[in-house]
């Protein structure tokens, strides 16, 4: 293997895929009249709530504003506490922090990264308000125990499904059945449109509030046709956080071939888990049977991550930590006694997945990873 770590060779972590037909689309848009907010964020909408069996979406600029207006929504601030997962990128927590709260860490499962019910259950207090959990890679959380936790408490939970596009719990789409579940559009998520998000609720309350933390307060959609299209009155301070129609129709179109880079994805994360489940050194997640994983990330445990990343950096294959507990930074108050996220932090490393990544490369990689484990 000691030619294949030349520049043309080396296999990405990350791939990006943008539909043939998405500039042309976007084209379409850029002659048209109106590029703010209009007849492509509906439609985009819509599609993703009829795609995803989603009863209400508001879509907004990024993932993060998703998460803050959510937050925000729920009257989380100063004093409130938010239980949430360190093992998750920073963003996931800094919105509790933007709206003034305080995170609390849970521990997760050692077998899937996951934030651990149990755990929860021993982290609320008087000030608790709400609890999020992120599908860490596309692998789903368990739900029911959260959802029950939420339940008993009076808690609701949000989902952060960046990664968990076209995931399934229990035969159904993540984010089709919660409280709320915020989605991702960022430039490596299975569907991209450079950057964008979507809150999706099964509770009509809560997306009528929604619609005007998204805008300024204002529910745009809910104006009636006048000279001066702004309320009598704004009640609750919204942000600027929708979405206009260009982002919207490279989402749409990737919405449209959402199929494509799916099911690639299935054929990529299956391959790993058979071909490598046997390893000694390097150990796969658990993929639970009642739920359908769409390996957005393919998380492994390596005992000596520093000698894995070296050797298969060497082979030309990139391999790369994406998040570090969240609680390492200062600006989360310091590190909490969470032993199973203690030993993830310093396991945690992903394989190279994407619909780029060819029969061929998988084949690379997986060579190295074996090779790695014989010795």
């Amino acid at each position: 293997m000691s030619d294949v770590g030349r520049e043309d060779q080396i296999i990405r972590a990350w791939g990006v895929y943008v539909p043939e037909d998405a500039a042309t689309e976007v084209g379409r848009v850029l002659d048209a009249v109106w590029l703010n907010t209009g007849s492509q964020e509906r439609l985009f909408r819509e599609t993703f709530s009829g795609r995803f069996n989603i009863p209400y979406c508001v879509a907004t600029c990024n993932g993060t504003a998703s998460l803050r207006a959510s937050l925000a929504m729920l009257k989380i601030g100063p004093g409130d506490e938010v239980i949430s997962t360190p093992m998750t990128f920073l963003a996931t927590n800094t919105a509790i922090l933007e709206q003034g709260a305080t995170p609390v860490f849970a521990d997760i499962r050692s077998d899937d990264l996951n934030i651990d019910p149990a755990s929860v259950r021993e982290m609320i207090t008087p000030k608790t308000k709400a609890i999020i959990c992120v599908h860490y890679g596309g692998n789903p959380c368990d739900m029911d125990e959260l959802w029950a936790i939420g339940r008993e408490r009076g808690l609701p939970v949000i989902e952060d499904c960046a990664h968990a596009l076209g995931s399934a719990y229990k035969d159904q789409d993540v984010g089709s059945r919660g409280d709320i579940a915020c989605f991702s559009f960022q430039a490596v998520k299975i569907i991209t449109c450079g950057d964008g998000g979507m809150i999706t609720t099964t509770r009509e309350d809560y997306y009528d509030k929604l619609k005007k933390y998204v805008w300024y307060g204002v529910d745009r959609e809910g104006r009636p046709p006048a000279v001066d299209g702004l309320p009598e009155d704004i009640d609750v301070l919204g942000f600027k956080y929708n979405m206009n129609d260009i982002t919207a129709t490279l989402a749409l179109v990737g919405l449209r071939h959402v199929d494509i880079p799916l099911e690639r994805r299935q054929v990529i994360g299956k391959r790993y888990r058979n071909e490598l489940g046997d390893c000694q050194k390097i150990r796969i997640m658990k993929y639970h049977a009642d739920r359908r994983p769409n390996y957005q990330l393919f998380p492994v445990c390596v005992d000596d991550r520093p000698s894995f990343s070296e050797w298969m950096w060497a082979q030309g294959i990139q391999v790369v930590v994406n998040n570090r507990r969240s609680d390492r930074y200062s600006i989360m108050g310091g590190l909490r006694d969470l032993p199973v996220t203690e030993r993830a932090d310093r396991e945690v490393i992903l394989l190279p997945i994407h619909c780029q990544l060819s029969d061929d490369d998988q084949a690379r990689v997986i060579e190295a990873v074996l090779e790695y484990d014989r010795t």
